[in-house]
């Protein structure tokens, strides 16, 4: 084994499959067996860091960073400092200043480091206090970083520091926004009212208006920065205003994430000149000459729903135009559906997501609406390849019928329930096999299909092995399928329960017949809509 060329060992490792927090228990194994594999292991382990760590400190030094000699592995550094350490009374690495303001100890040795990780290439901050300017600075001054994300982190005019490097992603999320889709997984610190309750976010809460304006202001400086070289945006409305976003140039931007609530239409620039405006999103668009994937992800609130195009005024022949070019697009239930996908010709990638403000729950599409939509989408002769969607009633046969008629050419297919649950169903399996069959190049299928109610503590789990017949019957009846899974209800404490997804591989042999081997738990790290990554928690 010593003389094993090391790329070799770097391939193989590479193919190891990942678990929680994307390191495996066979990759901590493996680095354990020698120095060499160590060695080959390494760049693996590290590519991917939190600090601080809780149990990485001692008496005398404070907070431990990582040792000197792992700084050239590490590509993606998450800063995520802990917010109970903040709390009056019981505060750690840090003081609060006379203004009740916690300062942090030790922030220092993350700076000095930061500059000194060559194939440093992303950066997630999450704290609890306004980061320092020399952070930002540092920041900007790696060359190798190119992707950045601010999550639950106040903002203030020190964001703009973050120049020259060169960024290509990014990703602002304002503080405290929580946001659930359907009734499936979201972040477990959600479901705990001491994240709503800490004293530094009522604090955060109760300078809404002052805060807002300094927020605003300095992200449209920090986009404005950043949107020659940008190719990935995904941006909170809470941030953002559509006039500061119009009165931008975005050559190579190819995906736009519009998430949380809706922008702002009015002109709050102190340097925008000129007489007031009001701007919509096509004026947005208009500055993405190369836009292929746009995402509305907005939760549905009290207030009046989000009109796209409005259907009492005659349609812009450039808004249509914007639309017809788009290829992946995901849109929210607080937006009017009415007259949208019949526009868009070149759709291959559709989304439509039923999504609400925590703690409430939302209300997704009727089969009414779905009805319609399916009709939009077989008037504009596209060629969808990927449908996702939220439904709200029950999924019969003849919806999935609807979708094999409209949508032709799909190869994937996800059609979740929102607040699903088990019993009674009144169509066979082969009534929907049947309605899915004209779809001859499906391969990944994820259906909402009831099955009857079994007993939670059934030891024999009646629940898992009636979808793993499932499964068996539409591998046998679909012979494109390579993936099929079924959703679920599952229990997350004493009186909590979320939707899920119970996947399956399917293993091709010779003759068609597939082997079904069971997927972890998987989910959508928002704001991805797309592709699911293996849960985290």
């Amino acid at each position: 084994m010593s003389i094993l060329n090391a790329d070799i060992l770097h391939i193989l490792i590479s193919e190891l499959p990942r678990e929680r927090g994307n390191i495996s228990s066979t990759l901590l194994n493996l680095a354990s067996a020698s120095h060499l594999f160590r060695e080959a292991c390494l760049p693996f382990l590290f590519s991917e860091v939190r600090w601080p760590h809780k149990s990485k400190a001692d008496k005398e030094h404070g907070l431990l960073f990582y040792p000197e000699a792992l700084w050239p592995y590490i590509r993606h550094f998450r800063l995520d400092w802990h917010d109970e350490w903040t709390e009056p009374g019981r505060v750690r690495y840090g003081y609060m200043d006379r203004e009740g303001i916690y300062c942090p100890y030790h922030i220092d040795l993350a700076i000095h480091a930061i500059t000194r990780m060559p194939k440093l290439n992303k950066v997630t901050l999450s704290t609890p206090f306004l980061p320092p300017q020399e952070l930002y600075e540092a920041l900007g001054q790696c060359k190798s970083l190119n992707a950045f994300t601010l999550i639950d982190t106040p903002i203030d005019h020190s964001l703009m520091q973050l120049y020259p490097a060169s960024l290509r992603q990014v990703n602002l999320t304002p503080v405290g926004q929580t946001l659930r889709i359907g009734d499936g997984q979201t972040d477990p610190k959600f479901a705990e009212i001491t994240y709503f309750m800490r004293d530094w976010r009522r604090k955060y809460r109760a300078q809404a208006n002052l805060r807002g304006l300094r927020e605003i202001r300095s992200s449209a400086v920090f986009l404005r920065e950043h949107a020659p070289t940008l190719t990935h945006l995904e941006l909170s409305g809470d941030l953002c205003s559509f006039t500061a976003l119009a009165a931008t140039d975005w050559p190579n931007l190819s995906t736009f994430v519009l998430h949380g609530h809706v922008p702002n239409v009015q002109t709050i620039l102190s340097f925008h000149m000129g007489p007031p405006s009001v701007v919509n999103l096509f004026d947005v668009l208009e500055k993405m000459p190369i836009l292929q994937d746009l995402r509305l992800l907005f939760p549905r609130t009290k207030s009046q729903d989000f009109v796209l195009l409005d259907p009492y005024i005659p349609p812009d022949p450039e808004k249509l135009a914007k639309l017809a070019s788009l290829t992946s697009f995901a849109i929210s239930n607080a937006c009017k559906l009415n007259g949208i996908f019949n526009h868009m010709t070149n759709l291959e990638r559709l989304t439509i997501l039923a999504m609400v403000d925590l703690p409430r729950w939302p209300i997704a599409l009727s089969q009414a609406e779905i009805e319609a939509v399916l009709a939009d989408i077989g008037a504009s002769n596209c060629q969808l390849k990927h449908l996702r969607i939220v439904i709200e009633d029950k999924l019969t046969p003849a919806i999935c019928y609807l979708i094999s008629v409209h949508c032709p050419h799909l190869e994937v297919l996800e059609i979740e329930r929102c607040g699903y649950h088990d019993g009674k169903s009144v169509s066979s399996y082969q009534e929907f096999l049947d309605a899915l069959s004209p779809l001859s190049s499906l391969r990944d299928l994820r259906i909402c299909m009831q099955f009857p109610e079994y007993d939670e503590v059934d030891d024999f789990e009646s629940w898992r092995v009636v979808r793993e017949e499932c499964a068996a019957f539409f591998a046998r009846g679909l012979k494109t399928l390579k993936k099929v899974g079924f959703e679920y209800r599952k229990r997350t404490g004493t009186h909590r329960y979320q939707d899920a997804w119970l996947d399956y591989v399917i293993c091709r042999g010779g003759e068609g017949e597939g082997r079904l081997r069971q997927l972890p738990g998987m989910w959508y790290a928002f704001p991805e809509v797309w592709v699911p990554t293996r849960s985290p928690f």
